[in-house]
């Protein structure tokens, strides 16, 4: 039957096909009414038309506004198909199902919607509720239902005629000459309500809360909206008048402002707690503080309180105390009890209550990391990770991290890169990150939820290129980090200090730094002072957005400084022949400056597309001819473009192994001379369930390189050029995670679809050599 319908397809005429199509179709069309019960009939929709005489009334704005309110929806179709209803027939419709049926039927298919559910008469109430809403009193709403026997399927067509939209001739605020109705009046120029505008019940409901947050910034803390009434006189000709008034109802203590009597501060609070210490508290400024210091020092806490004796109650310093104190890291709750002095609101006085329930101060994790790919390289790394969440008394974080990797290859992906490289890596670094911003100057952010830290960090790395080189590297940064608001947070290090320098080498990489000046540069280098800062913008923590955003841009600079300072000195600028030293090493010069954007579009809850794209350009100057080596940009690995090996792609069109020593032999591939000063990359990520919410796959595609902003004769192609965009190393391919909440897996299979290092060679298999990354965490 297969190849006899073939067969008619592949010959017949375009008029036979239509036919076939029809009777699909039609079919298609009387399953759907399979399951639909005697005397009822198939919802199929509703629409609705809306008339005025008045031209100036907006009619296709209204029909949108009342098809929201159109109740069922049907079920859905698809070219005219309703796909969900048909699975539910096939697997016997209204009949009850067991087994794999059950679940086809339940979770892929869809019960018929009917005529019966859709209630016309509720559906006009709803719409002639949001007329009202928006002005259009009186309308008239009728409906027709529109339905067959023979088809057993029904619509429903609504008409609205609505009149002239009414618009606010006059607002009057609240006249008594009490003290909250004088405070509300004051409010007034910032009313949201404008005389002339159209009425609208949501600028009503947006009015009453703007009035309450105003009066919640002014001691009314047993205010609320509810007490606000709107009367509505709407008795003139298409005129409204809008009175704003305080309900007769509302209890007296919330028609006055209260103010603080005691704040007290209970450091060590536990559910089940009563507050009646023993012992006597520490007394600091004006607060009361429980039960000592011996774990936790006043100052410290109190620098995240701003609540006060003697000051009037306000929400925001209410709601800004407790997320400083949940955002110092050492509490696992915070809370703020309010008592007032009396019951009836006579004093207007409350005494504030904070309580802290701590969290555990000391944590120990470590980490074991495993990287398998299908060109040859693995590596396994661990990660040691100590924190003290209170080290000093004051909320301080300190965090000790070890690291130790190995990574080799041998063997393995494309011919030309195979090779036998090792790699070792040992490093060693603390932080500590203090809740306060410690500089000379008085610097204080108090309009902000979140609060401000310094953070220092002293870091050691060794590396060990068993082929080529031994490094050693030093780090200490000094800055701050702060968030403006849940979505942003800014990062500035005024100072950071690096210095890197070769240890060993071997006499094949010091003939490799011989030939290559620009390399050898860039390790030489490596004494960098200066500073960097950077933005981040974040909206993936709002939910419910189907939009979501990631920007950071950010600079890096070094030398800068040490090179006014030279040029004062010396009478010259700096020169890369004759540069300024300290302690007998070079300062690197340099501007970096990269931006990092995301965008996730949310289709559905569960899918997803995820873009992101990075850009970087690094700018050598004075004592400098390239980058510090370990500034430099690299592209490839499972974070990057996916089919690549990291540090494997690029500069530009540069083929590694089209340069050759002595004897005219080939190098082996190096990774480290697959550097630049300039970086584009690309990546789109469709992701989608699997086996939901544990197992969850994702297709891709990446795309990018790096360049050199100065041209190296021993990297021929590898300066950056107009001719970009056709130096793109391409990949693509599919991946699963597994997500346990708490982390994800990853693995991803990539195949390279272009390679600018070898544009002119064809690739191995049908799309080159697979890349198998096993990581931890989404790539973006």
């Amino acid at each position: 039957m297969t190849i006899h319908f073939t067969h008619i397809l592949r010959t017949s005429s375009p008029a036979l096909l239509g036919l076939i199509l029809l009777v699909l179709f039609s079919l298609a069309g009387c399953s759907s009414t399979k399951s639909v019960p005697q005397g009822d009939y198939l919802y199929i929709g509703g629409d609705i038309t809306v008339k005025s005489e008045y031209p100036e009334t907006a009619t296709k704005d209204l029909e949108g506004e009342l098809q929201e309110a159109i109740r069922p929806q049907p079920n859905s179709s698809f070219l005219g198909m309703r796909p969900k209803l048909w699975i539910y027939n096939a697997f016997g419709g209204n009949k009850e199902n067991k087994g794999i049926a059950k679940w086809i039927k339940t979770r892929l298919g869809q019960p018929p919607v009917l005529l019966s559910e859709a209630y016309p008469e509720k559906v006009q109430g709803q719409m002639a509720n949001r007329l009202y809403n928006l002005g259009y009193f009186n309308p008239a709403i009728a409906y027709e239902v529109d339905s067959t026997s023979k088809k057993k399927m029904a619509s429903v067509h609504y008409t609205a005629t609505v009149q002239k939209q009414y618009t606010i001739q006059k607002i009057q605020f609240p006249q008594e000459q009490d003290s909250i109705s004088e405070r509300i009046r004051a409010t007034e120029p910032n009313s949201l309500l404008k005389v002339g505008d159209p009425y609208n019940l949501q600028t009503l409901i947006a009015e009453r809360l703007r009035i309450n947050e105003v009066l919640k910034e002014e001691g009314y803390f047993f205010f609320d909206e509810n007490y606000l009434v709107f009367h509505v006189d709407s008795t003139q000709n298409n005129k409204v008048d809008v009175y704003v008034r305080i309900k007769r109802e509302a209890p007296n203590k919330a028609l006055i402002p209260y103010r603080y009597n005691q704040v007290t501060i209970y450091s060590d609070f536990a559910s089940g707690d009563t507050l009646d210490p023993q012992a006597p508290p520490v007394q600091y400024e004006n607060y009361k503080y429980y039960p000592d210091e011996e774990t936790f020092k006043a100052r410290a806490i109190l620098n995240a309180v701003f609540i006060t004796n003697d000051d009037y109650y306000s929400r925001k310093k209410h709601l800004q105390t407790i997320n400083r104190l949940m955002d110092l890291g050492t509490f696992k709750f915070a809370e703020v009890r309010f008592t007032p002095l009396d019951s009836v609101g006579r004093n207007g006085l409350l005494n504030a209550d904070i309580l802290l329930t701590q969290a555990k101060k000391k944590s120990l994790q470590a980490e074991v990391l495993m990287v398998t790919k299908s060109n040859g390289y693995a590596g396994p790394g661990i990660r040691i990770n100590f924190r003290n969440r209170n080290a000093l008394r004051g909320a301080e974080l300190l965090m000790l991290n070890l690291i130790g990797s190995i990574e080799s290859q041998s063997g393995g992906g494309a011919p030309e890169r195979s090779s036998n490289l090792t790699s070792f890596e040992l490093g060693a670094d603390a932080e500590m990150h203090i809740p306060r911003i410690i500089s000379p100057f008085d610097i204080r952010i108090s309009n902000s939820m979140y609060q401000p830290r310094t953070r220092f960090m002293l870091g050691f790395r060794f590396i060990d290129r068993r082929e080529f080189f031994q490094q050693n590297s030093f780090t200490f940064e000094y800055g701050y980090n702060w968030r403006q608001r849940a979505t942003t947070q800014i990062y500035i290090n005024p100072v950071q200090v690096q210095l890197s320098r070769l240890g060993s080498v071997t006499p094949e990489f010091e003939k490799i730094l011989e030939d290559r000046p620009f390399l050898a540069r860039s390790f030489d280098q490596q004494f960098i002072i200066g500073g960097n800062y950077r933005f981040v913008y974040n909206s993936q923590g709002v939910a419910g957005k189907k939009h979501q955003f990631y920007i950071s841009p950010g600079l890096d600079m070094s030398g800068g400084l040490w090179g006014l300072i030279f040029r004062v000195k010396n009478g010259r600028p700096a020169d890369p022949d004759f540069p300024n030293t300290l302690n007998g090493q070079a300062i690197s010069q340099y501007v970096k400056t990269d931006l990092e954007t995301r965008y996730y579009f949310n289709i559905t809850d569960k899918l997803v597309l995820a873009t992101r794209f990075i850009g970087g350009y690094g700018l050598p100057y004075g004592n400098s001819r390239v980058l510090p080596y370990i500034k430099q940009y690299g592209a490839g690995g499972p974070n990057s473009i996916r089919a690549f090996a990291a540090r494997s792609i690029g500069p530009g069109t540069y083929d590694p192994t089209s340069v050759t020593r002595e004897g005219g032999v080939a190098p082996a591939f190096s990774f480290f001379d697959q550097v630049g000063d300039i970086r584009l990359e690309g990546n789109a990520e469709f992701r989608f369930p699997l086996m939901d919410p544990y197992l969850k796959g994702a297709v891709f595609v990446d795309a990018g390189n790096i360049w050199l902003v100065n041209e190296d004769p021993d990297r021929p192609g590898g300066q950056f050029s107009g001719n970009f965009l056709n130096e793109l190393a391409v990949g693509a391919g599919a991946g699963l995670r597994i997500d346990v909440q708490f982390f994800v897996i990853r693995l991803d299979l990539a195949y390279p679809l272009r390679d600018p290092n070898y544009a002119d060679r064809p690739t191995s298999g049908l799309f080159g050599s697979g890349v198998l990354n096993l990581a931890i965490g989404y790539p973006f």
